[in-house]
């Protein structure tokens, strides 16, 4: 299942202003952050919430994108693995780092 921390380490880059307050992403609503809804959701719907981020449009599209592979590749389950993860639209070795960390189901059987 995606959640907002996911979405919001894809989108992750420079802001466009300096202000703090128009460079932090408007969190996605409830209603999008699942695989299933994300890969049907229009782009540019998407790309209104992340607006503040550079090549918006660009990260929109990589967002559905990913959430159709989450769905078709890993049946709507983010997958631990960085190789798995790298093999997703818009992550790269990175990403995959800090999503294998976040996403690591055995920090939170405790």
């Amino acid at each position: 299942m995606f959640n907002s921390r996911r979405v919001s380490s894809m989108i992750s880059s420079p802001p466009l202003s300096s202000s703090s307050s128009l460079s932090s992403p408007q969190p996605l609503p409830p209603t999008f952050l699942d695989a299933e809804t994300l890969s049907k959701a229009d782009p540019s719907e998407i790309a209104k919430v992340i607006s503040s981020v550079l090549f918006a449009n660009v990260k929109a599209k990589q967002i559905v994108q990913a959430a159709a592979q989450v769905k078709s590749q890993f049946r709507g389950v983010v997958p631990e693995s960085q190789h798995s993860l790298k093999m997703i639209t818009g992550i790269g070795p990175k990403l995959a780092e800090v999503l294998h960390h976040v996403n690591c189901r055995e920090h939170y059987k405790k």
